[in-house]
């Protein structure tokens, strides 16, 4: 007996196939049935029988039937409906102009959600990889927290494109029914609820860009807004970590006064406070006076007065008791010398812990939870599975507050991989230097509690050296010219990293005229704000040198830069600058976009501070100068080799600039060619002499040929002294006794540009930038005049003896203080309140005594660390 659907037997076995492929279709596609069950009905019921690898062929390759839609597009028709439901609209799935069950979506929304339960971090990915991992654990991306230090205002440009009614998928049209009333559809609730897990995953990638685009305008604002307060939360707890709040609330943060300036309106949670007795508790009366005062006073913007910082030796003394400290009367939020001192009982115990229980508790902010778009609780679990990432993160965190303190407590950690990260803490603390108040400290931290990182990542993923990123910190603080002018890959920026923090103290992230900017919907630090690379800027850019390339080990002052690269359109050559030769450009684009009275004394301390440390005034580099000054296309090989004199020469014209720009540039000129003059061709030491007439300093300096070299420490040593000076320069083939080619002149301009720095600060608004002892016009003429230094430091005997180098006896390595330079007293720096004292203490300097006494490189492997004890 036949089947109940069986084919005449007489129809040819191929005319079958097509008869039955409704059936097949059917069984196949919507009512998902397996190949081998198909088989087994269609024998059954129709009395068809073949082979699988026919049912193969005319199901794949001629009929091209499609059973499930892949996981990747589900995951973009997801995207897609969800997308359209922001704008109202609603959707109606369609395959091969057939309706799209879509069961299917809403098993996979399911399944995501469940996963979504116990998601575990894994390995990096980029951007590219997101839609593969789907169904796959949450990737914890690098630097997710960090990189959100601006609220919506400044963002308010990502806002996302609308997606009309066809989807770029090829095969599946995503359109609107014509008539999208009623209850929603299954697919649309299971949707809804899995939005805000996919945006936790979106978040938890680092993928904030595509995190906004799947917001509407609202979302946005609230989203951007909550992941502000968690940085300035995050940032201002490592500022100030061990005195003030031990919980930065809020209310203490002040959100609400800030808010009251942008276009959303956020009331603030009862947040429970800090607990009863704490320091933080004793912050919550009279908040809300004190922000509203400072929010008028916000948008004056920032004193042109700068503040500075002290590095000072200590001094043996017989400690007398101190009396009992009374309580101050208030404790003023705004005042950090009333805040208390943590007490070491009652503190918190962990920084990354403290990150943790914040997004755990959301105490930090006044959007409460259920308000935001995402699953604040998937973010904080994944936070918590996570602890080698967070604590990365909270490394950033604390490199940008410049808690030296803590970064000490936080690097002791040996998990802590600093070469394995991708954070690049070297240029991360670069753009953030604070030269008022930690100057070179967080540098020296990070270099002796992880000194092989220091080569490792002397080069950021951008191809910008160590030194590359102290020149961004000169043109971000002192110019006003925006990140593409030094690489294409900041073209489209409109702020440099780190503009939020003034390098002489003026003005910081959590400041009120910074926060007052970012709400109005200002990136980019205004000009007016900006004042020329004054002194305190100066010292901590020439400290940071002297740090990284000062001991033997250190990375190669050489390395070519990755500063304005560039390639010649018509023969490919890569044109790419040397350190001098960005020093030189750095200096050109002071005279063309820097502030005010700019007179190039910085360029010039830091050209001396480079030749000190080995920079090579001879090599020269293949450069386009009408490449690197014009906008315009360039035709031909117009391209040549320089040395920087010779580039300094090429840029300079007698109309660059005020007088004092051009005598500034004339010394520059001729303190590269002085300095070219003492090497041979060789790239070595010129063993010639001197001229005559190139007397230095005369008997204020202690010349090398007068210097014998002690057996025991192989130090200079000043022949005939009782007192044996000593000076931080070793003496072998492999490290020379100094850079400046045996030139006095160039020693003793460095021995003064160090005493102009630990000497004198602008105190008042007309006061001159640099003082009366050291005259950038006389000291141009005496160099075009090859005679010793007509200027009062040198001239008026002020100075200690300094050595062949310009190095004081006796000083710190990169770092002498005022006592070991001033043959008297005559600084200016005595407003205590604006001066931050910075202890060298005996156990820092032995680290970096040991550290710099290691004379061969090859003293440390590959992979070899190296331990220190820090005090």
């Amino acid at each position: 007996m036949n089947p109940p659907g069986a084919l005449d037997l007489s129809v040819p076995f191929d005319q079958k196939w097509e008869i039955l492929k409704s059936t097949i279709e059917r069984l196949y596609v919507h009512e998902n049935y397996k190949l081998p069950d198909l088989m087994q009905i269609m024998n059954d019921q129709y009395g068809f029988l073949a082979a699988e690898h026919q049912y193969k062929y005319h199901i794949n390759k001629k009929w091209k039937l499609k059973k499930n839609l892949p996981t990747p597009k589900k995951a973009v028709l997801c995207q897609q409906i969800q997308n359209r439901a922001q704008l109202g609209k609603s959707s109606v799935i369609t395959r091969g102009g057939k309706n799209v069950d879509t069961k299917n979506l809403r098993r996979y929304l399911k399944t995501e959600a469940r996963r979504a339960v116990t998601l575990r971090p894994v390995a990096r990915v980029t951007a590219g990889d997101a839609l593969s991992l789907l169904g796959h654990s949450i990737p914890f991306g690098n630097r997710i927290f960090m990189n959100w230090n601006m609220p919506y205002g400044t963002i308010r440009s990502l806002a996302p494109s609308a997606v009309d009614h066809t989807s770029p998928l090829s095969d599946i049209n995503v359109t609107t029914p014509p008539y999208a009333g009623g209850v929603p559809s299954p697919t649309a609730v299971a949707i809804k609820a899995m939005e805000p897990i996919n945006r936790a995953r979106l978040f938890v990638e680092g993928r904030h860009t595509e995190l906004l685009r799947s917001m509407d305008k609202q979302q946005r604002i609230t989203m951007s807004t909550w992941m502000y307060q968690f940085w300035l939360f995050s940032y201002k707890t490592a500022k100030h970590w061990g005195r003030g709040p031990q919980d930065w609330t809020a209310d203490i943060l002040g959100f609400d006064s800030y808010h009251q300036r942008t276009t959303i309106s956020i009331s603030s949670p009862s947040t429970p406070g800090a607990g009863i007795g704490t320091p933080a508790s004793q912050f919550a009366p009279g908040v809300e006076e004190t922000a509203n005062s400072n929010m008028e006073n916000a948008a004056r913007g920032p004193s042109s007065l700068c503040r500075w910082s002290i590095h000072c030796k200590y001094i043996e003394f017989e400690r007398l008791p101190s009396p009992p400290r009374s309580p101050p009367e208030a404790v003023d939020l705004h005042d950090e010398k009333t805040w208390p001192v943590w007490s070491a009982s009652g503190g918190p115990i962990n920084f990354t812990e403290k990150l943790c229980d914040n997004l755990e508790s959301n105490k930090f902010s006044n959007i409460e939870v259920d308000k935001l778009p995402i699953a604040v609780s998937q973010i904080a679990g994944a936070a918590r599975r996570s602890p080698e990432e967070l604590a990365i993160e909270a490394l950033g965190f604390i490199i940008m507050g410049r808690n030296v303190e803590l970064l000490s407590e936080h690097l002791e950690d040996d998990a802590i991989d600093l070469d394995s990260s991708g954070l690049y803490p070297f240029h991360l603390a670069i753009s953030y230097l604070d030269g008022a108040k930690t100057c070179c400290d967080l540098f020296v931290l990070l270099i002796y509690f992880r000194p092989l990182s220091l080569r490792q990542l002397y080069v950021n993923d951008l191809g910008h050296t160590i030194l590359d990123q102290l020149m961004i910190a000169i043109l971000k603080s002192h110019t006003s010219c925006l990140p593409g002018v030094v690489d294409v890959h900041f073209k489209k920026d409109k702020r440099f990293a780190g503009e939020d923090v003034d390098i002489c103290g003026r003005w910081d992230a959590d400041s009120d005229c910074i926060r007052s900017l970012l709400t109005s919907g200002i990136a980019g630090i205004p000009s007016e704000w900006k004042h020329m690379f004054c002194h305190t800027s100066i010292q901590t850019i020439c400290h940071c040198i002297g740090i990284v390339f000062g001991p033997s080990w250190g990375p190669e002052i050489n390395t070519p830069s990755g500063l304005f690269l560039r390639h010649c359109s018509t023969c490919g050559l890569k044109l790419q600058l040397l350190p001098l030769h960005t020093l030189v450009l750095v200096g050109f684009h002071l005279c063309q976009s820097g502030c005010k009275n700019e007179n190039l004394f910085g360029i010039l301390a830091c050209l001396l501070c480079m030749l000190s440390n080995g920079a090579n005034p001879l090599l020269k580099a293949t450069i386009s100068t009408q490449a690197l000054l014009t906008d315009d296309e360039v035709t031909g090989c117009n391209h040549e080799e320089m040395d920087p004199a010779e580039f300094a020469e090429k840029l300079y014209s007698p109309s660059m600039g005020p007088d004092e720009l051009r005598i500034g540039w004339q010394v520059i000129c001729q303190v590269l060619k002085r300095s070219r003059s003492r090497w041979n061709a060789d790239g070595e030491y010129s063993d010639e002499s001197e001229s005559s007439s190139e007397s230095g300093d005369g008997a204020m300096s202690i010349d090398c040929e007068d210097h014998e070299h002690s057996s025991e420490n192989e130090m200079c040593v000043e022949e005939g002294s009782g007192e044996n000076p000593r000076c931080y320069r070793y003496h072998n083939d492999e490290d020379k006794d100094h850079f400046f080619g045996k030139s006095k002149v160039l020693a003793s301009l460095w021995a003064s540009i160090q005493t102009e720095l630990l000497t004198y600060r602008r105190l008042q608004e007309g006061e001159g930038w640099i003082s009366h002892n050291f005259d950038m016009n006389a000291l141009n003429e005496s160099l075009a005049r090859g005679n010793k230094l007509d200027i009062a430091l040198v001239r008026n005997e002020m100075m200690k003896p300094y050595c062949c180098g310009g190095e004081f006896p006796d000083a710190k390595p990169a770092c002498p203080v005022i006592e070991d330079v001033a043959a008297y007293y005559f600084s200016n720096l005595e407003d205590w309140n604006r001066s931050t004292f910075l202890l060298l203490s005996d156990e820092r300097i032995d680290i970096w005594n040991n550290v710099w006494g290691l004379e061969e490189r090859n003293d440390i492997e590959e992979g070899e660390d190296l331990v220190f004890t820090y005090g």
